[in-house]
């Protein structure tokens, strides 16, 4: 009780937005049990960078490019992903990144936002990514498959579907608000899984009836 009362009680509710995305439901495919799949638009654009930067004050508030290139590219901060969550120290900045104006900084700011909305961070860094054109690691949008409605009759079989198409066989719930105020509180599933999940809904009713 203590934990709850102090605000550190950990439901496992993965919030989605809660660093400032925008969430937006793009589609719903209505079952007897709803599936609803959105996309949470992440990154900032240069104009809106620029914008930022001019509200600077400090000595070492800036643009930063890295030190070192990888797959003869160099990265600004932030052009993919937009806040970050982990906090890192000056020391760490200075080491990894080096300090630039921002005519220095435009080309590959516009360079990585651009890649990004389509190049995960694997391929615009190394030119090729093992995982396919299915992951969404660092693109500025990412689409989320959502299930809706009363599940717990069929939540293992859910389960099971996820199991055959994902290592990840256990469905996390999440917590979101859209950009029209929607509110949702339901577990999440894998883009991958997206498929045999839906070819498998028709005899959800069935199972949940059992």
């Amino acid at each position: 009780m203590f934990v709850k009362r102090s605000g550190r009680f950990d439901l496992g509710i993965l919030d989605l937005g809660s660093t400032g995305d925008c969430v937006r439901r793009m589609r719903c495919v209505r079952f007897q049990r709803r599936h609803a799949t959105g996309t949470a638009p992440r990154g900032m654009d240069w104009s809106e960078a620029l914008e930022k930067f001019s509200e600077l004050s400090g000595p070492k508030e800036g643009f930063y490019l890295s030190l070192q290139p990888r797959n003869n590219k160099y990265t600004a901060v932030l052009p993919n992903t937009g806040l970050q969550v982990r906090s890192e120290s000056l020391a760490e900045l200075e080491r990894k990144y080096k300090r630039v104006s921002s005519d220095d900084a435009e080309t590959a700011w516009r360079s990585h936002h651009s890649a990004a909305s389509r190049v995960c961070s694997h391929a615009y860094w190394r030119g090729a990514c093992r995982n396919g054109a299915d992951c969404e690691v660092g693109l500025r949008v990412r689409s989320w498959h959502v299930l809706a409605g009363s599940l717990l009759a069929v939540w293992a079989r859910v389960e099971s579907v996820l199991a055959q198409r994902s290592m990840l066989n256990k469905m996390q719930v999440i917590r979101l608000k859209t950009d029209t105020g929607l509110k949702i509180v339901e577990p999440l599933k894998e883009a991958l899984s997206y498929d045999a999940v839906s070819t498998n809904e028709q005899t959800f009713e069935t199972d949940g009836l059992k």
